[in-house]
C-alpha cells in the first residue's frame, strides 16, 4: 500500500497565476559547489513554486544559470574565491522584499561572508526560512537559542550538523531526537532530523516519515530537500506542515526513482526528476 501524505496541497484554480504559488529565494553556492544551490532551486520549481531565484556569489552565476533556464539568478558580492564576501549580506536585503520563503545553506561554506549572510537572515527578516548545511554550521558559531523572536524557521540537519548545535552524539539516534525536541521547545522552530527514518519535531509534536530508501544516501539529496521544504513554505504552508509534507514528498520521490533506477545508481538528479509525480500524489483529491 502506498504511503499517504501527512498534508495536502490545494487544487489549483483555473484563474491562478505564478504569484499565487510562492516566490522562493535560495541562497548558497560557492566555487566547486554550485550544483548544490542549483538542485535546491530546481527542487522548489519541481514542487510547485511559481517563481524561484538563486542568490549566489558572482563567480558562480553562470554555472548556476546554465543548470536550467527556469531558475532566475541573483549575483552577490564575491570574495575573489567564489564565496560570499562581507558585502553580500547587505546586497541580499533588496532581494528579500516580495519573497515568500527563503532557503539558505547548500554549498555555501562557512567563510566570514557566508556567516554574515546567515546572521542577516536570522536578525533582519521575518520571512519563513529553511536553514540547511553550512547555514546550520554557521549557527553553531552564533548566540541565537535564547531569542524569542526568531520567527518561522525550519532546520534540516543531518546527525553531524545537529551535533554541532546540540549535545547529541552522531551515533545516538534517540539522543538526536531528544536534542531536537529540546531545541524546538527552547526556540519555537521546527527541526527535521534527517536519517532513516527522518523525524520532524516542533515544541510539542513529533512525526516520523515512512517514505524514502537507502538509495537517497547520495550527494545532493539534502539540497533537494531544502528546495522542497522552501517551496512548501512559499505556498503558504506552516513550518510544521511544510516540513512534514516536504519530507514526505522528498522520500516518495526517492521511492519512485528507486523503482526506475534501482538504489545503488541513484543520484540527486533522479530524485529531482521524480518530484512532480510525488507532488501530484500530494494534491487534494
Amino acid at each position: 500500500m502506498t504511503s499517504q501524505p501527512p498534508f495536502r496541497l490545494p487544487i489549483r484554480q483555473t484563474d491562478a497565476h505564478k504569484g499565487d504559488f510562492g516566490r522562493v529565494l535560495l541562497v548558497g553556492g560557492s566555487r566547486g559547489m554550485c550544483g548544490s544551490i542549483a538542485l535546491s532551486a530546481m527542487a522548489a520549481l519541481r514542487t510547485g513554486s511559481g517563481l524561484v531565484s538563486a542568490a549566489v556569489p558572482d563567480r558562480c552565476l553562470e554555472t548556476v544559470a546554465s543548470f536550467h533556464p527556469c531558475v532566475m539568478t541573483v549575483p552577490l558580492a564575491d570574495d575573489g574565491g567564489g564565496r560570499f564576501s562581507l558585502d553580500a549580506a547587505p546586497e541580499l536585503a533588496s532581494q528579500l522584499r516580495g519573497t515568500g520563503a527563503i532557503g539558505c545553506g547548500p554549498g555555501m561554506t562557512t567563510n566570514p561572508g557566508s556567516i554574515r549572510m546567515v546572521e542577516r537572515l536570522m536578525n533582519e527578516t521575518d520571512r519563513p526560512r529553511v536553514l540547511d548545511a553550512d547555514a546550520i554550521n554557521a549557527l553553531a558559531m552564533m548566540d541565537w537559542k535564547s531569542r524569542a523572536d526568531l520567527g518561522p524557521i525550519v532546520l534540516t540537519p543531518h546527525p553531524g550538523e545537529l551535533a554541532r548545535i546540540t549535545s547529541a552524539a552522531v551515533e545516538d539516534r534517540d539522543g538526536q531526537i531528544a536534542a531536537a525536541k529540546s531545541l524546538a521547545r527552547q526556540t519555537g522552530i521546527v527541526v527535521v532530523v534527517k536519517g532513516g527514518p527522518t523525524v520532524v519535531v516542533d515544541c510539542d509534536r513529533a512525526w516520523t516519515n515512512d517514505t524514502g530508501n537507502p538509495g537517497m544516501a547520495t550527494a545532493g539529496s539534502g539540497d533537494v530537500l531544502t528546495g522542497v521544504i522552501s517551496s512548501m513554505l512559499g505556498q503558504r504552508l506552516s513550518p510544521w506542515e511544510a516540513a512534514c509534507l516536504g519530507v514526505w514528498v522528498h522520500g516518495r520521490s526517492g521511492d519512485l526513482a528507486s523503482h526506475q533506477r534501482g538504489q545503488p545508481g541513484m543520484t540527486a538528479a533522479d530524485i529531482l526528476e521524480a518530484l512532480p509525480q510525488a507532488v501530484k500524489e500530494a494534491v487534494e483529491p
